[in-house]
């Protein structure tokens, strides 16, 4: 679950933060990335911090954000910010990705322009980022949108060991010819999310 925030109300927030972790935790829930101001790549999305949240299933996430427990908190989130959440499955049978020491996550959104074109970058660049230690947490264009809007049609969420390994990956040469197909046949946005 990603939820990008703009806070209004740094007061009602504050009791956001406190009441809902043990609500999360309750269902399986764990706190992956927590950033304000994250650093923006590429595109165009600005909220002022970013959350991402795994579950053990697409099931408990849901199950998470219905419940009795959480509406008081839900309702809390709302007024005091405004905020995009999507949810997307894992693409592994381990959703919740090890944090800690360092890693970072790789989120970002995109709109195919010329599918054909595209084909290389889908073939060749998973193996070059496999060699930089990334873990694919979730991508694709089945996600619900549960609050707020998300500016694309796909949605992806990747993890890399260490913010070094990330920016080898990203502005190195290995990537940079994909980099550049990317950019000159789809529309989107990336940005880099500090783990917790």
């Amino acid at each position: 679950m990603f939820i990008g925030i703009d806070i209004k109300d740094e007061a009602g927030m504050a009791r956001y933060v406190e009441g809902a972790p043990p609500i999360l935790a309750s269902y399986g829930g764990q706190i992956l990335a927590v950033n304000n101001n994250a650093e923006l790549l590429d595109g165009a999305y600005r909220r002022e911090r970013m959350v991402l949240l795994g579950f053990p299933s697409l099931e408990r996430a849901r199950t998470f954000w219905r419940s009795p427990e959480y509406k008081p908190m839900k309702e809390i989130r709302e007024a005091s910010s405004d905020q995009d959440c999507i949810l997307a499955e894992a693409f592994t049978d381990d959703p919740l990705p090890a944090t800690g020491g360092g890693a970072v996550f790789m989120i970002g959104g995109g709109d195919t322009r010329d599918a054909e074109a595209m084909k290389p970058y889908y073939v060749e660049v998973p193996p070059i980022s496999a060699r930089f230690g990334v873990q694919a947490c979730a991508a694709g264009v089945n996600f619900d949108q549960l609050d707020g809007t998300w500016p694309h049609k796909t949605f992806i969420a990747l993890r890399y060991p260490s913010e070094d390994a990330f920016r080898k990956f990203w502005f190195g040469p290995e990537y940079a010819p994909y980099k550049k197909l990317r950019e000159d046949n789809s529309d989107g946005m990336h940005m880099m999310v500090r783990g917790i």
